[in-house]
């Protein structure tokens, strides 16, 4: 808890002085819904003017929340001496405040040359890790991270000059997984420098924020400035607005997209979703591609190595004229067409084990591989009144349609049936696509065969020409058991 004495003259300097810079983070957190009563805030400090006015702000609105507050902050180990006094700063700040203060030590310049990042990329990777660990020991339910408005533009700035669609527009998201929030995003650098000035709170400065050898620098120091003067002096708070309008325009799309995604789903597990390939080319090019965007992250949960290069290869794939195909996405998703179905993977192809059984006579056959038990019986058709009334893994056939030595195996390629009440015959697999059966659960079905040709799609349909019919006398009856 904040030391008391602390927090009544903090209280009385804001109330004074900063009164309609607070009540502006009292409104983002209220309007976003931030923080729920009691929450444990972890607070990530730098010990910039970003983070130390939020973590003021903090001290001084957490009682209306109730909030338990703690500190974290990161030893990048990027520049010696100075990141060192920086981690003291931040443990007396927190100390002086009352509050435990964690301090991590992690060697970013190794994490980045090990997996391949840029110094940028890893600091963000490696910081957000420590903030995760951090929060879990002390079961921090949020943790309060220091962006605000300016620093929102410049990654806005940043997308658009890379090429980004409207996702990268939207900006840096007030409140991400529910968890990650930033309660000082409707407030301009110029607003946090005036509170800490009239506050009188200590910071310390980053020389490497100057640095313009890097590409956010350059916009901060350069670009934006140059807008300012030449263009439009509220850019801040125009591309402020474009991210908010874009928000809730993906927020839209993210609902529609997951809405159309389902009509074409065929499985979906945690590393494997299914999909069906017939329609999807008639889809507009926009959709399509943000479903591709909507597969991988149902499978790996974030987006960021995805670039547009890769959601147009899969598009092709998706509406090529060749049947098959596969590519290999960033970070391990594989993607596979196989003829009326596209698969997004994580991790090796399943292995399928087949299957083939002979049935001599009527009998019980124990098909080990699904741990299956197949029961073939005969009765007299007046036994069998009520067909309707059998379950989907019970099958009757007329006894003369049926010639014996039968077979039971697993599904393969080019196998067809007349599906009961169709016309003609099908593909099986068309069959299984329209019927929306996963293809974990084709390999696994059993398929009866009388003369080489099928009569039973094992859980799902029978042949048409073996049904029974008014001039059946003699039933055989089909049961499908677990051992």
């Amino acid at each position: 808890m904040v030391d008391e004495r602390l927090y009544n003259v903090a209280q009385e300097s804001m109330n004074k002085y900063n009164y309609n810079f607070l009540s502006a983070v009292e409104a983002a957190i209220r309007h976003y819904h931030m923080l729920d009563q009691g929450d444990t805030v972890l607070v990530g400090v730098s010990g910039g003017p970003d983070s130390v006015a939020l973590l003021h702000s903090l001290v001084i609105l957490g009682p209306k929340w109730s909030l338990r507050l703690v500190t974290a902050h990161l030893n990048h180990q990027l520049r010696g001496a100075t990141a060192d006094q920086e981690a003291a700063f931040v443990g007396r700040l927190s100390a002086d405040l009352g509050l435990h203060c964690e301090i991590g030590l992690k060697d970013v310049a190794k994490y980045g040359a090990d997996h391949r990042l840029s110094l940028q990329e890893a600091a963000r990777v490696v910081r957000y890790a420590f903030y995760d660990e951090a929060a879990a020991k002390y079961a921090a339910s949020k943790i309060a991270l220091g962006h605000h408005a300016d620093d929102n533009a410049e990654s806005i700035l940043m997308h658009f000059l890379r090429g980004t669609g409207p996702l990268g527009l939207a900006g840096i998201p007030p409140v991400r997984h529910r968890r990650i929030i930033r309660p000082l995003i409707g407030l301009t650098r110029k607003d946090i420098m005036a509170f800490l000035k009239r506050g009188g709170f200590k910071y310390v400065t980053d020389r490497s924020n100057l640095d313009t050898k890097y590409l956010r620098n350059r916009i901060r120091h350069e670009l934006l400035p140059h807008l300012k003067e030449r263009y439009n002096p509220n850019i801040v708070s125009a591309l402020n607005r474009l991210a908010s309008i874009l928000r809730d325009e993906e927020a839209f799309w993210d609902r529609e997209v997951s809405r159309t995604l389902q009509d074409f789903v065929l499985e979906q597990k945690p590393d494997r979703l299914s999909l069906m390939t017939r329609g999807l080319s008639d889809l507009h090019p926009a959709l399509l591609r943000r479903l591709v965007r909507h597969a991988v992250l149902l499978l790996k949960g974030e987006l960021k190595p995805l670039a547009h290069v890769h959601v147009q290869a899969v598009l092709r794939l998706m509406v090529a004229p060749s049947p098959s195909g596969s590519l290999d996405l960033p970070h391990g998703v594989r993607v596979v067409r196989d003829r009326e179905e596209i698969n997004f993977l994580l991790g090796p192809a399943e292995e399928n084990t087949g299957f083939e059984y002979h049935i001599p006579r009527i009998q019980t056959t124990f098909i080990r591989e699904i741990d299956i038990f197949l029961q073939l019986s005969v009765c007299d058709v007046r036994e069998v009144s009520h067909l309707k009334d059998c379950p989907l893994t019970t099958a009757l056939f007329d006894l003369t349609a049926v010639t014996f030595p039968l077979k039971v195996r697993n599904f393969k390629p080019g196998d067809r049936f007349k599906p009961l009440g169709m016309a003609g015959s099908q593909k099986l697999k068309t069959f299984f696509i329209n019927h929306k059966v996963p293809r974990s659960k084709r390999q696994s079905c059993p398929v009866l065969l009388s003369s080489g040709k099928i009569i039973w799609v094992g859980g799902y349909r029978i042949d048409d020409t073996a049904k029974i019919t008014g001039k059946t006398k003699k039933v055989l009856k089909a049961e499908l058991l677990p051992a």
